[in-house]
């Protein structure tokens, strides 16, 4: 797995992923994400991973802190 930073709405993150991703899958993936407010305490306690869907392609997604590991379906 690779790691790299990535900035995104004036927020730093960490993607961690094994399979190549486009930009816009990761934008599409943060983007979700800060709707649900994953990277809140709170909900990184009750709900860690998701599954999101952009464009044909599906994603497990797990979050801790601003830590985020993307593995294609």
């Amino acid at each position: 797995m690779e790691s790299i930073p990535f900035i995104h709405s004036n927020q730093a993150f960490t993607i961690v992923y094994d399979d190549d991703l486009a930009f816009t899958e990761v934008r599409a993936i943060l983007d979700h994400l800060l709707d649900h407010d994953a990277f809140s305490i709170d909900s990184q306690e009750t709900k860690p991973r998701y599954i999101i869907s952009v464009e044909k392609e599906s994603f497990n997604v797990w979050v801790y802190e601003t830590d985020v590991i993307i593995q294609r379906l």
